[in-house]
């Protein structure tokens, strides 16, 4: 045995101390793991919010076609029945980003959650009358009942409308109609007399005997924006910039041949299937961003409507896109 300053240890009691010391270890750092499976070095990880419509396209291809794993990205798609849901969802911290509007953005923004704008999306909206209603301009709804929803892009694109045919909020009468499928009823029973649809609910609508008006192409009006959240931005550029060389590879592969994606559409983005023959797919630009005179249109429709008085630089972050 031997002899130290405290007493007598043997070589055994020695062994006995290590192994214990080794087993309070590997207990330590087992219980720092947790039950989470190790992240892999190298990946990025982003929770993306969608509404199941044609915008959503690239994202789902870029996740069919292995492009995400290809940039070492693990991008979970989530989609939501309606803006509300997603919203929710984004307060929650259950999101990162999502494909959202400028005026939920400013609204965000509003109530101190801290949200950014990083690119234009592909979105498009149709104004419609009601079978045998006998309107086929603008002009035409002066004095009639419009079904929109309440505060939202829809009542904003509604505005810009009327502005452009040189009407006011005040010429129409507002319908406030939340529900898009119920609106859509409405419209086609000729309960009300027009509204404003996404599209290609405003197209399928049209097959079923409404009558196209105009849209938000046709108007200039480019209303779907990808938005993230300030958090997520400073803290993960770098996936963020690998989510737009995917959405940028995905787009090279649908624009040539999106037919070859019609199962896609089917079976995650809910298109009719009445209209895979006729209606035509948005081609999926470079991403951009939001000219500052467009913004501006919005933040002088929400004055009034929120409390802050936000600037285009409130709104928009340039690192990723042009």
């Amino acid at each position: 045995m031997t002899k130290t300053r405290n007493g007598f240890k043997t070589r055994k009691g020695k062994l006995i101390f290590i192994t214990a010391l080794l087993f309070l270890l590997t207990v330590f750092l087992m219980g720092g793991c947790g039950n989470d499976a190790p992240e892999q070095p190298g990946v990025e990880r982003l929770r993306f919010g969608l509404i199941p419509d044609v915008t959503a396209l690239p994202m789902v291809v870029a996740e069919q076609e292995g492009i995400y794993d290809a940039l070492d990205l693990d991008v979970e798609l989530i989609f939501f029945s309606s803006a509300m849901e997603r919203d929710q969802a984004l307060q929650a911290g259950q999101l990162d980003g999502a494909i959202s509007d400028i005026v939920a953005v400013g609204f965000f923004l509003d109530s101190g959650f801290d949200i950014q704008i990083t690119s234009l999306v592909e979105g498009k909206f149709a104004m419609v009358a009601a079978p045998d209603s006998g309107i086929q301009s603008m002009q035409d709804l002066e004095g009639k009942s419009i079904a929109l929803s309440n505060n939202t892009i829809i009542e904003f694109m509604v505005d810009e409308m009327l502005s452009n045919y040189g009407l006011t909020p005040e010429d129409v009468q507002k319908e406030f109609i939340a529900a898009i499928p119920q609106r859509r009823e409405m419209l086609l029973q000729g309960q009300i007399n027009a509204a404003c649809l996404p599209e290609p609910l405003g197209t399928l609508s049209v097959e079923q005997g409404a009558l196209m008006i105009t849209d938000s192409e046709q108007e200039e009006i480019m209303p779907s924006v990808t938005i993230f959240t300030g958090d997520f931005i400073s803290q993960s550029p770098r996936a963020i910039e690998k989510f737009y060389q995917a959405y940028r590879e995905a787009a090279d592969m649908i624009n040539p041949n999106p037919s070859a994606y019609n199962d896609l559409l089917l079976e995650k983005l809910r298109f009719p299937e009445e209209l895979l023959d006729t209606y035509q797919l948005p081609y999926f630009h470079e991403p951009a961003l939001p000219h500052e005179e467009g913004v501006q249109s919005y933040l002088n429709w929400l004055k009034g409507r929120i409390d802050k008085d936000l600037t285009y630089e409130d709104m928009i972050v340039k690192d990723f896109v042009k």
